[in-house]
């Protein structure tokens, strides 16, 4: 049998799958529910400017640059930063956030719960009162239509959905998040449904999620064409969509710049290590430059067009209830859980519609969620591997097995009369200020630590053109720049007690929260301070170790300038040769000037040389050329880790020049 470190590297069957992948991974739920809703929050479609400037300089310049780390270094989020040791926590961060994502699947778990109910002949169950999960405030569409019903409960601004929320999940029953309760069944069947579709189409690797992506990553697209095709046709949808699109550039205010900003690191830019994960599996052959640009349309076009289809339901369920369409506008599960299926079991044939919907979820959080998964998946993996801890043939899927299993126990808190306070802490603390605060580590350890001279030498290597200007400058200057600005709001914010961190929002009817509620008819759950202190430790603990395994690096090695530097060029500092960080040079270049846009490198002129460190080498960018040819190598012959682990315990690796140019590497 053989080791780990001899067993080959997979690859993607074709570029298609991967860009598929990528894709699927950027579009997930937040495009549904979050896109729309800050649209209609900041001025229709005036928010499209804030928008397009974040995928722009921060969106595309971090994907592009995550997706080409992983395919010319082909490691997943922790063994890639070989590339500078003291960035090791990162890739440690965006796998514990990856662990704290589980909440995340839990919605997909709903949905098929939802699924499942949309299969009840005559009406749905959310569309009636008198269940056991109803309170005692429910109402139907019907009694809506009659004012006199609003002015029997005494309260004018009670939300048209109310009775949905304490409904048919039932997760809001308990009266705060330190009674949970017990695991409701019913629930708990479904969230495992979704973990067991997640398993198998992980546990082989691409070999198997490269196939699933082809209906998960294309079956959302067709879905919501269907039901924006069904949508505009129902009374109020134009109200709804003039409503979505209507510019107003008076709400474009800092505010709206920032959440523009979140919103495209949910989509996009959420990927750090996801994206990275997926690209290592590709061949040095593909074009990382055009996979990002396809990824950043492709989920721009998918939210666009999903604000028509949610907001064409929402003008319709305006229109229904004779209210105004900022009545009816809700935000992330409110939207999904709750107006929606509210409005398409008012139509025609109830069931099919619901079905179309749900099942688009359904693909959009598996999408999403296996790329996550893939994070954890092959970051640990790999370190696993390394030491030999697990026998390879059988590692894949017994790491897959008990990482999912982790993720559904923690899950089940979520299943609980109490579990959507557990949900809400998660949501606002997990992705918040550790996301935003990984993706800065991340775009300054590559553009100033290893180097734009290296990394795009890298990337010329691989695919034949080296980065613009635009893009040297934006991963130097303008993304790092932007993102330290959002985290300075974000912090700001975060002091004070007021802000949506610490508290949950009921958009129902709830007279015990009735010295907590807004003017506009939303009742406050304020967190415990034990809560908060939970909510707090998740965020700290992936920023901790970020500077935790800095300063184990620079223990480690005895060296910040071997911290900050790639590991095959520690034999030469060792040498005495510390030129490469020790300089202005490597802090203020924006790359090296033999490797601009569709000039190729200069063939190397190597000798037989032991490239661990002692080279002797003629001319500019070859040590860069022999080594990416070693990787190539390398990973043919490695499994997760290859021989790289082989030659950091000692191997030497010997490059002979044949014909042509060309170079063979063999191991000692």
């Amino acid at each position: 049998m053989k080791p780990a470190s001899e067993l080959p590297r997979q690859h993607w069957d074709s570029q298609v799958e991967f860009v598929l992948s990528a894709v699927g991974f950027a579009i997930d739920l937040a495009n549904v529910w979050r896109f729309p809703y800050l649209c209609y929050k900041y001025g229709g479609g005036a928010f499209l400017i804030p928008y397009i400037v974040c995928n722009i300089f921060q969106a595309m310049p971090l994907l592009y640059l995550e997706i080409s780390l992983g395919q010319t270094q082909q490691a997943g989020c922790i063994q890639v930063w070989d590339v500078s040791p003291a960035g090791r926590g990162i890739g440690v961060a965006q796998c514990l956030l990856g662990i704290g994502m589980f909440y995340y699947n839990v919605m997909v778990g709903w949905c098929i719960f939802f699924f499942f109910n949309s299969f009840t002949a005559g009406e749905l169950p959310w569309m009636t009162c008198g269940h056991d999960f109803n309170t005692p405030w429910c109402r139907t569409v019907d009694q809506f239509r009659n004012l006199s019903a609003l002015n029997q409960t005494g309260d004018s601004v009670l939300s048209s959905v109310e009775y949905f929320e304490r409904g048919l999940l039932a997760v809001h029953q308990s009266p705060n998040i330190e009674t949970l309760g017990r695991p409701r069944f019913v629930l708990v069947a479904c969230i495992f449904i979704a973990y067991a579709i997640i398993f198998f189409a992980l546990w082989r690797g691409i070999k198997s999620s490269g196939k699933v992506v082809y209906i998960t990553a294309t079956m959302p697209v067709l879905l919501l064409v269907i039901l924006l095709i069904n949508g505009v046709q129902l009374p109020g949808a134009t109200k709804g969509i003039d409503y979505y699109i209507r510019p107003d550039v008076s709400k474009i205010d800092l505010f709206a710049w920032i959440e523009a900003s979140v919103q495209v690191f949910y989509s996009t830019a959420a990927g750090f290590g996801g994206h990275l994960s997926l690209s290592s599996y590709n061949k040095r052959s593909s074009n990382c430059y055009r996979d990002t640009i396809i990824t950043i349309v492709c989920n721009a076009c998918f939210s666009f067009l999903s604000g028509f289809v949610v907001f064409a339901y929402l003008g319709y369920m305006a229109d229904l209830t004779n209210r105004s369409v900022e009545a009816v506008a809700s935000d992330g599960p409110g939207l999904v859980f709750q107006v929606y299926p509210l409005a398409v079991g008012t139509l025609p044939i109830p069931q099919l519609w619901s079905c179309l919907f749900f099942f688009m979820l359904i693909n959009l959080g598996v999408d999403s969620f296996m790329t996550g998964v893939e994070t954890v998946l092959t970051g640990f993996g790999e370190v696993l591997l390394k030491f030999d801890c697990m026998n390879g043939k059988y590692f894949r899927v017994t790491f897959t097995f008990l990482y999912l299993l982790l993720h559904f126990l923690l899950a089940l808190l979520l299943s609980t009369p109490g579990g959507m306070y557990v949900w809400n802490l998660q949501n606002n603390f997990v992705p918040g200020l550790s996301l935003i605060f990984i993706a800065f580590c991340d775009a300054v350890a590559i553009a100033w630590l290893y180097g734009l001279d290296e990394f795009c030498s890298d990337i010329k290597n691989a695919i034949g053109i080296s980065p613009g200007i635009f893009w040297r400058i934006t991963w130097k200057i303008i993304s790092p720049a932007f993102i330290l600005c959002i985290i300075v709001a974000t912090i700001y914010t975060s002091f004070d007690t007021t802000s949506y961190l610490y508290f949950y929002a009921y958009s129902m009817y709830h007279p015990e929260l009735f010295p907590n509620r807004t003017s506009d008819g939303v009742y406050l759950y304020f967190y415990s301070d034990s809560a908060k202190a939970i909510g707090w430790t998740l965020t700290l603990v992936q920023i901790a170790a970020i500077f935790l395994f800095a300063i184990i690096a620079i223990v480690q090695y005895r060296s910040v300038l071997k911290a900050i530097s790639p590991v095959w060029q520690h034999a030469a500092i060792d040498s005495g040769d510390s030129r490469t960080r020790a300089s202005w040079r490597h802090w203020l270049s924006l790359g090296p000037t033999n490797v601009f846009p569709l000039r190729q490198l200069c063939p190397a002129k190597l000798p037989v040389t032991d490239l661990t460190g002692q080279q002797s080498v003629d001319g500019e960018g070859d040590e860069l050329q022999s080594r990416r040819r070693r990787q190539d190598q390398q990973h043919e012959n490695g499994g997760y880790i290859g021989s790289e682990a082989s030659a950091a315990r000692g191997g030497r690796y010997q490059a002979d020049v044949l014909d042509g140019g060309a170079i063979e590497i063999h191991y000692k």
